[in-house]
């Protein structure tokens, strides 16, 4: 075709594949001089060896913080928190399906607005515009690669799964793009991200497509930092790390807790960070530790009342992050009590 159009003679057809063979080859030889990597190299770059969501000196202002204003909900301080970090970071981009809170942007001034099905992008795009804040196609796999390519091009992705029970078309570019950029590139590439994705059950209606939790496959995929919050307060200060940290962080949202009245919260400043690997203590108690995170950290306080009743005491720990645990926190409650109840929804 290119030879019958006119567009390149056979002569420079042939010099092209040479040029190309050679280039294939010398790569090849490159590979095979190359010697196995150490065994101890084997963990580096796994995480942002710069940016550590975990150093509390940096990523720690929960104690003491000023709170203000009228008491919001999960969803309100999530919002809140995505304004907040829009103005500071212009790379920040946000889409996912209905996550705008219009299509077409003439008719932003004539409708309501959608902000996502739990609204809680409501007046984003209002804010921050439409090449910022947009609509996705329905297809998971699009949204996280889409990603993948704003993130290492420099732009900060903060992405929405609107349930996590779709979440796994996505499910090859989360396990084997983002999770695993900076690790195979040995840190010359990297992907920072955050995927928001409701998730769990509790709520009537929720069925098989509507209430999966499944932490569990995504906790064991190496890269990938976990956070779950429980309350309004905590969702605003671990969201606001995530989006500050160097690395993917999948940021799941109990649907259960959104507009919970037990979790609301006044609202913290704009440097209000929580940081990953730090659980919290809800109860103290002495003769059984219970560790759990999302919707039963609740759950478990209620049972935790009733048995007090009973006369025994529950050590109640939130872990607020899954990757990375505080086993600390674990351990310490642990060597007091003897006991130890793990309660999640998988």
């Amino acid at each position: 075709f290119l030879m019958t159009e006119g567009i390149i003679t056979s002569e420079k057809l042939e010099a092209l594949r040479k040029e190309v063979d050679d280039e294939v080859n010398k790569a090849a030889d490159i590979a095979i001089e190359t010697p196995q990597p150490a065994p101890e190299s084997a963990l580096r770059n796994v995480f942002s060896p710069d940016v550590d969501p975990t150093d509390r000196s940096l990523f720690d202002t929960e104690e003491g913080a000023e709170l203000s204003g009228n008491p919001g909900t999960m969803v309100d301080l999530i919002n809140r928190c995505m304004h907040e970090e829009m103005e500071r970071d212009p790379r920040i981009v946000v889409f996912g399906e209905d996550v705008a809170d219009c299509s077409r942007e003439e008719y932003l001034e004539r409708v309501k607005g959608k902000g996502g099905v739990f609204k809680v992008t409501a007046n984003l795009q209002r804010k921050f515009g439409s090449a910022r804040v947009f609509n996705s196609p329905l297809a998971e796999a699009n949204i996280v690669g889409r990603a993948v390519g704003m993130a290492i091009r420099g732009l900060k992705p903060v992405v929405e799964i609107q349930f996590f029970d779709y979440i796994f078309p996505a499910m090859m570019q989360i396990r084997n793009e983002v999770a695993l950029t900076r690790w195979r590139s040995d840190g010359d590439t990297t992907c920072p991200m955050v995927m928001r994705v409701p998730v769990g059950g509790y709520l009537k209606g929720g069925a098989v497509y509507h209430s999966q939790s499944g932490t569990t496959l995504f906790a064991h995929t190496p890269g990938l930092m976990i956070a779950y919050p429980s309350t309004a307060l905590d969702a605003n200060g671990l969201l606001r790390t995530a989006i500050r940290c160097d690395d993917p962080v999948l940021f799941l949202e109990h649907k259960h807790l959104y507009r919970q009245i037990y979790n609301k919260s006044e609202y913290p400043s704009k440097d209000f960070l929580i940081p990953f690997g730090k659980a919290k203590k809800v109860r103290e108690g002495n003769d059984v530790t219970i560790v759990t995170f999302g919707a039963l950290v609740e759950r478990s306080n209620q049972a935790a009342k009733r048995l007090e009743q009973q006369g025994i005491t529950v050590d109640l720990i939130d872990l607020r992050t899954l990757v990375p645990y505080d086993w600390e926190a674990i351990a310490e409650s642990v060597k007091k009590t003897s006991r130890v109840l793990v309660a999640h929804e998988d």
